[in-house]
């Protein structure tokens, strides 16, 4: 069971355990250095932040649900999980700090998918253990 506790100032993801770190995200303040200035998705660094964090630890949890199960690296008590191993990466050519080919509004809003009602969102692509790299939306190759 996944519990969210989603406040103004933090994002709790609980999965049998407690998540406070900070994941990166690409907007400005963030601390993630850009090629380019960008803006979030639906102009609001903070949710979608929280929306990409998400995905991040939903993809993790279904993949690794009682901290048991497909997991990199060689310490079980602090595994590198699917998310973990694409940290940064939201589009094709994405490692070693750029973030790869992403879509971009006329607003210089940057996304790789589309929702419901035309909303945009940034996910963060997932290790793919059958093709051993990191796949995710709006792939180009």
């Amino acid at each position: 069971m996944v519990y969210l506790r989603l406040t103004k100032s933090n994002l709790c993801i609980c999965q049998f355990k407690t998540f406070t770190k900070s994941k990166p995200k690409p907007f400005p303040g963030s601390g993630f250095v850009a090629r380019e200035k960008m803006k979030p998705p639906n102009g609001e660094v903070g949710i979608d932040g929280m929306i990409s964090v998400i995905a991040h630890e939903l993809a993790e949890v279904s993949s690794n649900p009682m901290l048991n199960g497909w997991y990199g690296g060689d310490d079980a008590t602090a595994p590198t999980e699917i998310a973990d191993l694409c940290l940064g990466v939201y589009g094709s050519g994405g490692g070693g700090g750029y973030m790869g080919s992403v879509y971009k509004d006329r607003w210089r809003n940057v996304y790789n998918v589309k929702g419901v009602k035309g909303r945009k969102y940034l996910i963060q692509w997932v290790w793919d253990l059958t093709r051993n790299r990191c796949v995710g939306p709006n792939a180009i190759n």
